[in-house]
């Protein structure tokens, strides 16, 4: 982790993760793709989003209509919490499947490109298991992170 994941007061760790992946598909929808081919960076993509339809990338606007280039600093934490999808185990792929899914958004309008039920048809399961496996998977990412805080190596010392 680069940095401390700073909580305001009243929310939950869990809700500042969602809100941090949600500017991180922002962030990643507005980086310049000019040129960028799925099939030419297959080798650094995931396996779990080959088979997904990247078609509204070619439909971009133009120019003009592109929301800005970010900064240096909304990089970097698209960077650290895409980097928080790896913190979820081999046994939960699906959960990485449907984070990564709810990942990809318009670059103007914010809205998600897939729904509910678009996921769940990708993922081969009901659109409530979907919704459910997003939130245990924030969730797992949140309670990681909470744990890096205070870590298993402190030592308590008790009055003699």
């Amino acid at each position: 982790m680069t940095g401390r994941l700073s909580v305001p007061d009243g929310l939950a760790v869990a809700d500042v993760v969602g809100q941090r992946l949600f500017e991180a598909g922002c962030t990643l929808a507005a980086l310049p793709a000019h040129g960028l081919k799925p099939g030419g960076v297959r080798v650094a993509w995931p396996e779990m989003l080959a088979d997904v339809d990247l078609d509204w990338i070619n439909a971009a606007p133009d120019d003009d209509l592109r929301p800005p280039c970010p900064d240096a600093g909304a990089v970097s934490r698209m960077d650290e919490s895409l980097s928080w999808i790896g913190l979820i185990g081999d046994d939960r792929r699906n959960w990485r499947k449907v984070l990564c899914l709810r990942l990809i958004v318009h670059p103007i309008s914010h809205r998600y490109r897939f729904s509910w039920r678009e996921i769940a048809n990708r993922v081969g399961t009901s659109h409530t298991s979907a919704k459910s496996w997003h939130q245990l998977a924030v969730a797992e990412i949140a309670k990681k992170i909470a744990a890096d805080a205070f870590s298993t190596f402190q030592t308590f010392h008790f009055a003699a």
